[in-house]
């Protein structure tokens, strides 16, 4: 019997070896289908990194979550509309056939103290802390500029929680009107000794930076104040050293990691019809013997468990038989409404115009 003592086994056409044999015998193998492929399983920590749920609208002017779903708008001083764009089809420069990009439009204004960036946060800032992550994401520019990206870990509100701490991974990289992909290894600090605060939303953060003031130098590598159009694309935060493969989620997964923070029921077209039927209800008496006089109730259950109990906006409201005397919970929303004839019928909440957010974003 011979043997073969070799330390890798590698296509002479390949980036990297399939087969590395390891000293004690052990063997790493590469495997596409495990990064890449339904086997993929949960790397990517970033949810809506490939930019395919809009369920606000697919353009933001205003600051905080507007559009692009668990992402925020963050600006001082200086202005940032985001938007969504379409892949062409077919085009190659990114891999993977993704469908969205965001578009961040930059209004720079000068001042030491303004700054335009967009944020990610990943609830929990136990979230990777200790360990060595690997940011990749893809992106370009109208003209020759530069980004910045940056960890935040912050320790929530409520109670004396410790400092939010910045400035972690400061890394900045150049872009051209070319699609590249930028990667970014960085370990992020440990957590220990530090105290949480009491309100539940303690997280950690990515900010992608696009324009910033002096004041920000550090948490940027002294990016500088810049006008322009900037172009981000499969955004992806895991563990370890290497940037594999995108993760692509099926999209109903990719919708329900979303809604645990948002859910959006759209506009409708007339108001009298049952556009968007969100639940049903029934009458009962206030007291035995009564039946002139009954209390009607109706819930709507949201598709997912949400982060924590949210709010509930109508803007405006169409709802059939006066609900009134609302009740939010992570899991559900009621209403009732008092003095309703027998006669009437049941109970539908229906959203016929305008819409309803229901927001439990970090």
């Amino acid at each position: 019997m011979s043997t073969l003592n070799v330390t890798q086994i590698k296509n002479p056409d390949a980036a990297s070896p399939a087969l590395t044999l390891n000293t004690d015998g052990s063997v790493d193998i590469a495997i596409s289908a495990l990064s890449g492929g339904p086997l993929a399983g949960f790397r990517n920590a970033v949810i809506n990194g490939n930019f395919d749920i809009w369920q606000r609208g697919t353009t933001q002017t205003a600051l905080g979550y507007g559009s692009a779903d668990r992402w925020h708008n963050t600006f001082v001083g200086s202005a940032c509309t985001l938007s969504r764009q379409e892949f062409t089809l077919g085009q190659t420069s990114v891999p993977g056939e993704p469908t969205y990009f965001c578009q961040a439009v930059v209004s720079s204004v000068a001042g030491a103290s303004n700054y335009a960036f967009l944020q990610h946060r990943i609830e929990s800032v136990r979230a990777f802390a200790g360990q060595e992550v690997t940011l990749s994401f893809w992106a370009k520019a109208d003209a020759s500029k530069s980004i910045a990206v940056e960890f935040v870990q912050v320790f929530g509100s409520g109670g004396s929680p410790s400092s939010a701490v910045q400035e972690i991974g400061v890394t900045k990289a150049s872009l051209t009107t070319s699609w590249q992909k930028i990667t970014v290894t960085t370990t992020v600090p440990s957590i220990a000794g530090k105290t949480l605060g009491t309100g539940g939303d303690d997280s950690l953060r990515l900010n992608i930076w696009l324009d910033a003031g002096s004041d920000s130098n550090s948490r940027t590598d002294t990016l500088g104040q810049q006008s322009g159009t900037f172009d981000i694309a499969q955004v992806q935060l895991e563990p370890g050293p290497v940037a594999t493969v995108f993760e692509r989620r099926p999209l109903g997964v990719e919708l329900a990691l979303c809604q645990r923070y948002f859910i959006g029921y759209p506009t409708g077209t007339a108001a009298a019809d049952l556009n968007e039927l969100l639940g049903i209800g029934s009458s009962y008496p206030v007291q035995s013997g009564v039946s002139a006089t009954r209390y009607k109730l109706s819930n709507v259950t949201w598709p997912t468990t949400m982060r924590v109990d949210p709010v509930v906006t109508w803007s405006p409201t169409e709802i059939y038989n006066n609900c009134t005397g609302f009740s939010v919970a992570a899991t559900k929303f009621g209403c009732r409404s008092s003095a309703v004839s027998v006669s009437s019928g049941p109970m539908y909440v229906t959203l016929a115009t305008g819409s309803i957010s229901i927001d439990a974003e970090l």
